[in-house]
């Protein structure tokens, strides 16, 4: 669907947006504390872990495979070995070597939901994939294979890489910034307030594209109807012009826009879920690791990617 005009990408939207609306997330809210919850019981007693790999990737893995109705016996192999290659996404091109990996990564990742798809086609749960699998035969809502596969998976790397993200960015920035950190421990009720300037102050996804449907001037600069226009969604978020000392982290800044989930149609479908993921985690950490410290914050260890900003390891103790 990021890739469709109307009325392909309404329709196939239409299919899933019904999962996502407010009332539907926020119903979620009990199933994600308890999550959090759990990775931090089997983490606390430890004194140390790698933010990513430990809590920020794994929380959001389990709440869309839960959405998704990817049984528990499968999800190891998501919750260990899988990442989403952001240098698919990037504005520049790959290596061989970086494109077989892509390549690969697509194939098994078609395997396993080929598989998949055929165990909710016969025992059907009240989840997405299951949900998808039952228009097919609706006459305006078919989806192809191509289709099922294109979205579940998109729906799949998208629902947990870039929360992921804005987990370990946030926690990084917060202790950057450790009178932050210390107003979000003494009232942990800051983390929704937190979230939405995190989201603006070192956004998981630093630029997207779009095509132009025609012809159009954007300030003196002629746009003709399909150039491809990239608009760097971190630089917007720390417009000067739009917020005052922009390049200053503060969680309780009021009217904060980010521009992190993007605009228009292709709106972030998954929006309001992040947030919420976000939330939790963060009072959740503010609440039961007030003491965490990191390692390396003038030095961290970043992924070599454009598109998406994220952490390769983020190492904490308390």
């Amino acid at each position: 669907m990021l890739l469709r005009d109307p009325p392909d990408h309404t329709r196939l939207r239409g299919l899933v947006a019904k999962a996502f609306t407010a009332r539907r997330v926020e119903e979620m809210r009990p199933q994600i504390e308890k999550i959090v919850d759990g990775l931090l019981d089997a983490l606390a007693s430890r004194g140390k872990m790698d933010v990513i790999e430990d809590f920020s990737h794994k929380l959001p893995v389990i709440v869309i495979c839960d959405m998704l109705g990817i049984p528990e016996e499968d999800r190891e192999q998501f919750l260990s070995g899988y990442r989403v290659s952001g240098r698919a996404i990037d504005p520049t091109p790959m290596t061989k070597a970086e494109l077989d990996q892509v390549n690969a990564n697509i194939l098994a990742g078609r395997a396993y939901f080929a598989k998949l798809f055929e165990r909710r086609r016969k025992e059907p749960g009240d989840d997405l994939t299951s949900a998808l699998l039952q228009v097919q035969d609706e006459k305006d809502g078919r989806l192809s294979e191509d289709e099922l596969f294109a979205n579940i998976s998109l729906l799949f790397a998208a629902g947990h890489e870039t929360t992921s993200n804005l987990i370990g960015n946030g926690l990084l920035a917060l202790h950057r910034n450790p009178d932050q950190w210390d107003k979000l421990v003494a009232d942990p009720s800051l983390a929704a307030s937190a979230v939405e300037e995190l989201l603006r102050y070192d956004s998981s996804v630093q630029l997207t594209s779009r095509k132009a449907s025609v012809d159009v001037e954007i300030g003196g600069q002629q746009i003709k109807r399909g150039d491809e226009v990239i608009c760097l969604l971190g630089a917007g978020n720390r417009d000067p012009e739009a917020y005052e000392n922009a390049e200053k982290l503060d969680i309780t800044r009021k009217n904060v826009r980010p521009l992190s989930f993007g605009g228009g149609i292709h709106t972030c479908l998954g929006a309001q879920l992040a947030r919420l993921e976000g939330e939790i985690a963060f009072r959740a950490l503010a609440t039961r690791l007030p003491n965490m410290r990191l390692a390396d914050m003038d030095n961290p260890q970043w992924k070599p990617t454009i598109t998406l900003r994220r952490l390769e390891h983020l190492m904490a103790a308390w």
